[in-house]
């Protein structure tokens, strides 16, 4: 991991991401690139003095980007990386998976504020948009945490062949910290399964990924969001990490996705990566 992708409107919340997106990068020596999105209105040839006072406001901008910029690298936390500022003028989540991927990083970090009740419903957060659209790992960071670590993750999954790809990221990432896994199957009414079942899932999982600094649980509650939260407030893990379909459109909709909800409402950092999509045949939404 070469670079690391950090979203930024200066805000408190956003320098929280930086903060730990900077021990990230010190840690895998990666260059930080820090993006900030504004919106400046075209022109065109035969401007009315409205045009004009949009111009004005946003060069004004920009001053205002270019001084909150140098602010924000005179930050301890800052010293000693290798930053790259990028100024983007586009769709807040569009922009930043496109950027993510045009700039080659291997991971976003970024603040989230998270949402609830009729805003979460109608609006939605950019960091779930985000989570939902990047091809990379995306890391998203609720409150200050001075001394960001590793030494406990929990991998919370449906352990189906599908996550063996994408747990070799979180592997990467566990063998830089030299981290424990903790590997969670949480089991729900509505989703039932046999403890036999479930063990069954986890321990193929773990011969096929050769996991070797872990532990599993099969955790009983009445959602998984629930059994997440429960069972981290016992745990106390400092990363949870899990896999998305990234679905857009009716599927997401109908399905819903369970880690853009977690990685709204957990305190914890989450670490999201997106499972490659597959073909669907015949056009069928739900394909056996």
């Amino acid at each position: 991991m070469r670079k690391i992708l950090v979203p930024t409107d200066f805000s408190e919340c956003a320098n929280h991401a930086t903060e730990v997106a900077a021990s990230i990068a010190k840690k895998v020596d990666a260059r930080l690139i820090l993006m900030h999105i504004i919106n400046i209105p075209s022109y065109e040839s035969n401007m009315s003095i409205q045009d004009s006072a949009d111009i004005a406001e946003g060069l004004f901008m920009m001053k205002l980007v270019k001084k909150r910029f140098k602010e924000l690298l005179e930050k301890p936390f800052l010293k000693g990386v290798n930053v790259i500022e990028l100024v983007e003028f586009d769709n807040v989540y569009e922009s930043i998976a496109k950027q993510a991927k045009e700039q080659g990083a291997g991971m976003i970090v970024m603040g989230s504020r998270g949402s609830s009740g009729s805003e979460e419903v109608f609006i939605g957060s950019n960091t779930e948009r985000v989570i939902r659209r990047s091809e990379v790992p995306v890391l998203t960071v609720k409150g200050r945490i001075e001394n960001f670590e590793m030494k406990d993750i929990v991998f919370a999954s449906n352990f189906y062949g599908e996550t063996y790809g994408i747990f070799r990221k979180i592997q990467e990432l566990a063998k830089i910290y030299n981290s424990k896994i903790h590997l969670l199957k949480v089991v729900t009414p509505g989703n039932f399964e046999t403890t036999r079942y479930s063990r069954r899932l986890i321990e193929d999982f773990v011969k096929e990924t050769g996991l070797k600094d872990y532990d599993y649980h099969i955790y009983n509650d009445e959602k998984v969001e629930n059994g997440i939260y429960h069972f981290c407030e016992e745990v106390k893990p400092d990363v949870i990490a899990m896999e998305t379909h990234g679905w857009t459109g009716l599927k997401h909709f109908l399905l819903g996705s369970i880690t853009e909800g977690v990685a709204n409402h957990s305190n914890l950092p989450v670490l999201s990566i997106k499972i490659p999509k597959e073909e669907e045949e015949n056009g069928v939404l739900f394909p056996d």
